[in-house]
């Protein structure tokens, strides 16, 4: 006589597919970045004067990092008097990464620091930046900060967060 087949055993196996399916298609989610290309993009700030807080980058010749990363930011201390007509993104309030891995499946991850000077106040901005590419031309993600004054006021803010989205051109 053959033995009925153990449900326990059954169940386990159809899991274990489900997940192997679940863990494939998020893979599959992100894509390799087109090499060399330009992206620009925008961050979920609001517009300010009606200028939008950029994000812009391009991709190495070997596709696994993103070199001169720059988003725009007046950082989680917030800024104010804004000239009418005039872009606020510039100087300051663009922060800079060097460069920012990703990985052969097209997902962006790097943890970085970013510091200027202005009048002996040195802002040190600590970010991480996390996202995908969900086909060459295109990437999503979020950028996470925090901010410390030193010099004679110190002071310090965060976490924010900003999820930002670029395309190639």
């Amino acid at each position: 006589m053959r033995a009925a087949p153990n449900r326990r055993s059954t169940f386990v196996a159809i899991l274990g597919l489900l997940l192997a399916v679940a863990l494939a298609a998020g893979t599959a989610l992100a894509a390799k970045p087109k090499q060399r290309a330009h992206f620009t993009g925008y961050t979920n700030q609001p517009a300010v004067e009606g200028f939008r807080a950029p994000v812009k980058f391009t991709v190495s010749s070997d596709g696994r990092a993103l070199s001169n990363f720059t988003f725009g930011t007046f950082g989680c201390f917030g800024a104010g008097g804004f000239r009418p007509g005039v872009n606020p993104y510039t100087g300051n309030s663009l922060i800079h990464v060097a460069k920012v891995k990703v990985t052969a499946s097209g997902q962006i991850s790097q943890v970085a620091t970013s510091s200027y000077t202005v009048q002996g106040q040195t802002t040190t901005t600590t970010l991480t930046i996390a996202g995908r590419f969900s086909n060459p031309k295109k990437a999503s993600g979020t950028i996470t900060f925090s901010q410390a004054v030193t010099g004679a006021f110190h002071s310090s803010c965060g976490p924010a967060m900003r999820t930002f989205s670029a395309s190639a051109h």
